[in-house]
């Protein structure tokens, strides 16, 4: 559990730096991304499958953020 708790330090703080780093970056996009780690409670199996829905909504942010900016570029 440390591990997989360590790890989410750093995909959350490399998440939101992709964020920033955006041309135009959106700021409903990084306020939800700001306040994804909320949702990350529970022991063992709970937080398991908070850690794998934050995966998730992380994953889909990134991407929006990601097809926005590029439709904004062209």
């Amino acid at each position: 559990m440390r591990k997989v708790e360590r790890a989410l330090v750093e995909e959350y703080r490399s998440g939101i730096l992709h964020a920033f780093a955006a041309a135009a970056p959106n700021l409903a996009v990084l306020a939800e991304l700001a306040e994804l780690p909320d949702a990350v409670r529970g022991y063992e199996d709970i937080k398991l499958g908070n850690v794998a829905g934050y995966r998730a909504r992380q994953a889909e942010l990134l991407a929006a953020l990601n097809t926005q900016t590029y439709a904004d570029q062209h």
